[in-house]
């Protein structure tokens, strides 16, 4: 049921890989594009939110919040939140070793950082918009409390925030229509945005336009590192640990499933060298052996595989 999209999601690692061995300057400017449209995001909700009646807030914000990710996956660039599920299905599935994931996930994670305050100082020169306007900006407040939240609180809401990303990313690639894509995008992060959870690469831009600007005490440059630490640790745990692992888990056919199974009458047996090719009752797998009906006598069915007998 998962195995196509895991195989994608292993393809792309492998990409990615390959993309970073081959232009390290590359894979910098797109991971920095990455950050910069998120940032572009954080950027939006805190002008619509800010003078929004408090009760109704996380409803404007959460829904503002779509274009950060929409950008992501349609105009392309290399996500750090995106990569922990992305190199996880590509080292569970051997197409890509460890040391890929490590330093795709390491690189990425530097550009969007790069691009995030790189798009903050900016925003920061042009007077902040409505984002910074008033005596108490929301999001010098909001940043001053992401700054000195407690380390188990940030990794379990970062946890939760990541699970939604990467579902995101999921669902849109089992979707051929664009439209569908977008409303499942936009439902993903309206729901992390809408319930206040932690997106490492957002809080780049949020806690970077808050130490440019005019801030109070609370808000450090020690406070940005203990965030971006915990922060990212949660992330990489549900990007790599739940959705990434959970669906290979879950893609995994059961031990029995790799036995020669038994003939019926007037079936031959193929050892199957495509993946996911859907029979009537069985599925086959690449390397696993089926019995099915003579292979002239399926019409319709494109199958690469070896007649055994």
């Amino acid at each position: 049921m998962f195995l196509e999209t895991v195989d994608q999601f292993a393809t792309i690692a492998t990409t990615k890989a390959a993309f970073l061995r081959r232009s390290p300057v590359g894979f910098w400017i797109s991971s920095m594009m990455a950050g910069a449209y998120v940032g572009l995001g954080i950027i939006l909700i805190f002008c619509v939110g800010a003078n929004v009646d408090p009760s109704i807030r996380p409803i404007v914000m959460g829904a503002s919040f779509g274009i950060a990710l929409t950008l992501v996956i349609f105009a392309g660039s290399d996500l750090f939140t995106g990569h922990t599920m992305f190199m996880t299905l590509g080292w569970l599935r051997r197409r890509t070793s460890l040391r890929d994931l490590a330093t795709c996930w390491g690189a990425s994670w530097a550009g969007n950082l790069a691009g995030c305050v790189f798009l903050a100082a900016i925003f920061v020169a042009g007077g902040g918009g409505l984002a910074l306007a008033g005596k108490s900006p929301l999001i010098l407040n909001i940043a001053a409390a992401k700054m000195n939240a407690p380390a188990l609180e940030l990794v379990a809401r970062a946890m939760l925030c990541n699970w939604l990303v990467c579902l995101a990313i999921w669902t849109s690639a089992r979707m051929t229509n664009d439209t569908a894509k977008c409303i499942a995008i936009f439902w993903c992060v309206y729901a992390f945005i809408g319930s206040g959870f932690e997106h490492s690469v957002a809080n780049m831009t949020l806690l970077s336009i808050a130490l440019l600007a005019e801030h109070p005490p609370t808000v450090t440059l020690g406070g940005l590192g203990w965030n971006l630490l915990w922060v990212t640790i949660g992330n990489a745990i549900s990007g790599a640990g739940i959705v990434g692992l959970g669906y290979w888990t879950a893609s995994r056919p059961p031990a029995e499933a790799d036995a020669t199974p038994q003939p019926r009458k007037g079936e031959v047996l193929v050892k199957a060298e495509t993946i996911g090719v859907s029979m009537p009752e069985v599925l086959v797998r690449k390397g696993v052996y089926a019995w099915m009906p003579p292979l002239p006598a399926i019409p319709g069915i494109e199958l690469a595989g070896t007649i055994v007998e």
